[in-house]
């Protein structure tokens, strides 16, 4: 199952962008930092990058502009970058080596492509809190508990803020699908889509696998 026609991803805000090779560059090291479970800050990516931080800064402030990536008030901190989340979320994402956090369920479905690594995924249920737990490959899910997991995928979005503030927060893991029917209710039946498990593992894959496809920055 494909995502709703009309939701754009953050490779579709990409694709428009059309980012100078600077820029590009930028893009792909807070990736690659986030990924090692290290926040970006513009010192780091200055000198890691061999940029002015003002440019970095600049460069930063275009990226945020186009819901590539968030920094906070002083603009000196990457908060989050699609699919990662520099403080800690519900959806934990474990590597060889390193603990890094997901904006989103489909977000945290999508790092194994994307990083080509395993991952064992740890989130809980939206309803009643219930342990989540998958195992995946880059090529798909190998294990989930419970069964019955379900993602829901919220089709509304407020144009005002981005994705990570308005969409991200809802797309979340349900343990079956009377509790997602459960916790609909409870919100007032929003709209959105219900995808299986390995459904939303295809869709986070084909969302994130080619974001650092190619390169390796310097």
């Amino acid at each position: 199952m494909s995502l709703p026609d009309g939701v754009k991803t953050v490779a579709d805000r990409l694709r428009a962008a059309r980012l100078n090779p600077q820029e590009d560059k930028i893009r792909r090291r807070v990736l690659s930092i986030l990924a090692l479970g290290v926040t970006p800050t513009v010192s780091i990516l200055a000198e890691r990058c061999e940029i002015a931080p003002d440019h970095i800064r600049e460069i930063l402030g275009r990226l945020a502009a186009i819901d590539l990536l968030l920094v906070d008030a002083t603009a000196e901190i990457v908060l989050a970058a699609y699919p990662f989340s520099a403080t800690p979320t519900p959806h934990r994402v474990r590597l060889v080596g390193r603990e890094v956090f997901a904006l989103c369920a489909v977000d945290a479905l999508g790092i194994p492509a994307m990083l080509q690594e395993e991952v064992r995924i740890s989130s809980h249920c939206g309803h009643c809190g219930a342990l989540v737990e998958i195992q995946a490959r880059p090529e798909c899910v190998t294990r989930y508990v419970p069964t019955e997991t379900l993602v829901w995928f919220p089709t509304s979005e407020n144009q005002c803020c981005p994705v990570a503030e308005s969409r991200c927060p809802s797309i979340g893991f349900f343990c079956s699908s009377d509790h997602l029917e459960a916790w609909r209710q409870i919100k007032g039946q929003p709209p959105g889509v219900v995808f299986s498990l390995p459904e939303a593992f295809e869709a986070g894959k084909e969302i994130f696998g080619s974001l650092l496809a190619g390169a390796s920055p310097r």
